[in-house]
């Protein structure tokens, strides 16, 4: 069995980390820019990356992962959330009461009558 470099899988995970650090702070200028904040968080993550190093390399790598990941969660879970749902059942309508209305115009006018005019 191949031995783990565990140095470079912290330093994949701080990346991972500090992507959202990242993208709050360009956020402020990524929408002047014309972009969303992973976005630029992906293209730091890359610029990163690219510089090397032994701590900076696998730090930009993994921003770049999480960026990435961040950008293509939305569609993916459109689509696997689809599989496995039970079309919603058709609410049956709830019958109607009957109300029993007491009142009926003839009283109404009977009762008007009798208070207004004393007719009873």
């Amino acid at each position: 069995m191949p031995q783990m470099d565990i140095n470079r899988l912290m330093w994949l995970g701080a990346g991972a980390g500090s992507k959202g650090i990242v993208a709050g702070m360009v956020s402020g200028f990524a929408p002047q820019a014309g972009i969303t904040p992973d976005i630029a968080g992906a293209a730091i993550g890359f610029w990163l990356a690219n510089q090397g190093g032994q701590m900076m390399g696998p730090f930009g790598e993994g921003m770049l992962i999480a960026a990435i990941g961040q950008l293509v969660r939305e569609p993916m879970e459109n689509i696997f959330s689809k599989f496995g749902k039970q079309p919603a059942p058709t609410p049956t309508p709830t019958p109607e009461a009957t109300k029993s209305n007491a009142v009926t115009p003839a009283t109404d006018v009977d009762a008007y009558l009798a208070k207004t005019y004393g007719i009873v």
